[in-house]
């Protein structure tokens, strides 16, 4: 991963201009306020089509995008 070294960069995005290799938990820090970009994942084999959601991600409308402050599991 170009940002934090500790995992394979497996997601790219076509959207970000010039090449980045990112790891999951840095593909979504990444995209946070741009959680409509084109991601691809590396499955080994070749790029498939993937998104925020399916590495995560969850979008949080009130707080200033944070997780309710109030709330409970």
């Amino acid at each position: 991963c170009e940002d934090c070294g500790g995992e394979e960069g497996l997601i790219r995005c076509l959207s970000c201009s010039g090449e980045h290799a990112w790891c999951p938990s840095c593909a979504i820090k990444a995209h946070q306020h741009n959680p409509f970009h084109n991601l691809q994942l590396w499955n080994g084999k070749f790029y498939q089509s993937t998104t925020l959601q399916d590495q995560g991600y969850i979008v949080y409308l009130g707080h200033g995008g944070c997780p309710c402050p109030h709330f409970r599991q």
